[in-house]
């Protein structure tokens, strides 16, 4: 079950992603990071521009090979204040707003564009949502001007200024700038002395953090209610033609470089099996016909998934571990780990750098569950 990002790789990449474990780690560092998704390599990126020089960052198998590498890539903080109103919604709109920065820094070497979204809807929504989300509604006609290869829909929602990214391209810039990365390592536990962890077991020996940020997707270590959502992602074969947008219905588009069109992605609540189920890429390839009629010549080329954490509320986790004064957690990004993984690092690196609740992360405590601390 390849991704079609993972064929577009160069070699360097490759071994970027995947540096294997060092002779020996640094044993007493600043930062530890435990994780390599995007969410962990931002977090020790961050965590290395606010100013802490010494972060070193594990990963049990490659960076990104979990859900950051299997995405779309797709960065829509408007559908998000469509349907979700509230504080995410400025954190997805920092994280979009730092993607940019960072396209800037690095020449556009992680393939950021910006495109507007074009959103399939079944009914016009309320007036204040779409101000909010600062899109306009439309209809089919004026979709089509907008989108010449849209489909033929009623209702569309039309969000300027939305954007796409490479996600494994993303990843390897990222782990550039992340300090000390060190892939097939694992962390065995955590030793605890009057509320600080004092000592972190690993694979590769043991270390003494000043700070240590689980950035592992979920984590026994807190206890929260805690899921990993599966999804179906797939690629069509390279379009003859370039789509303007990002259509999406109940899945969302985005078109490759090379012109493939990858979709993705859906909610298989329940589903174990990391198989990919022909009833599903059935259902998706539907979708992607009726979003994108001219589609319907092009062959599906491959298909994959992916399982996403999340919490009972889909919200992230963005907070000190209860109970633990040095251990943070970044968790539960579940579909938008990609897109507000920089806006997370950032209140993170924050928080560490200067002891307090950065504001903008209250509304992403631990404490909103019933049970919460230290496992």
């Amino acid at each position: 079950m390849a991704t079609v990002w993972e064929g577009a790789l160069f070699e360097r990449d490759r071994r970027a992603l995947d540096p294997g474990p060092p002779e020996r780690l640094d044993p007493t560092p600043d930062v530890l990071v435990v994780g390599g998704g995007v969410t962990g390599l931002a977090t020790a990126a961050f965590c290395r521009r606010a100013g802490l020089d010494r972060v070193i960052l594990i990963e049990r198998d490659g960076l990104a090979s979990g859900p950051s590498g299997r995405a779309a890539g797709t960065l829509t903080p408007g559908i998000h204040a469509l349907l979700r109103p509230g504080p995410f919604v400025s954190l997805a709109r920092r994280g979009l707003e730092l993607h940019r920065e960072l396209d800037r820094q690095w020449d556009g070497a992680a393939g950021l564009r910006t495109l507007d979204s074009l959103v399939a809807w079944p009914a016009v929504p309320p007036a204040e949502l779409v101000e909010l989300a600062g899109a306009r509604a439309v209809d089919g006609a004026i979709a089509r001007e907008i989108e010449p290869e849209f489909g033929h829909v009623e209702h569309a929602i039309h969000l300027p200024r939305q954007a796409s990214i490479r996600p494994l391209d993303f990843a390897v810039h990222l782990a550039a700038r992340a300090g000390d990365v060190a892939t097939r390592i694992e962390m065995l536990g955590m030793e605890t002395k009057s509320g600080r962890v004092v000592r972190v077991r690993t694979t590769a020996g043991d270390v003494t953090p000043g700070a240590v940020v689980l950035a592992t997707g979920t984590a026994e270590e807190i206890r929260i209610p805690q899921q990993r959502i599966k999804g179906h992602m797939l690629a069509t074969e390279p379009a003859p033609f370039r789509l303007r947008t990002l259509p999406a219905g109940f899945i969302g588009l985005v078109q490759a470089i090379d012109g493939r069109i990858v979709a993705g992605g859906t909610f298989d609540v329940g589903d174990d099996s990391p198989a990919v189920r022909e009833d599903v890429i059935a259902g998706m390839v539907a979708e992607v016909r009726r979003l994108v009629p001219r589609a319907a010549d092009l062959a599906v080329s491959h298909r994959w998934t992916c399982f996403r954490p999340a919490v009972s509320d889909e919200l992230p986790v963005i907070d000190r571990v209860p109970g633990l004064e040095n251990v943070w957690a970044s968790l539960g990004h579940f579909r938008t780990g990609i897109m507000v993984g920089p806006a997370a690092a950032e209140l993170v690196a924050r928080w560490i750098t200067t002891g307090e609740r950065p504001e903008g992360a209250e509304a992403f405590a631990a404490d909103r569950f019933a049970a919460v601390g230290a496992g």
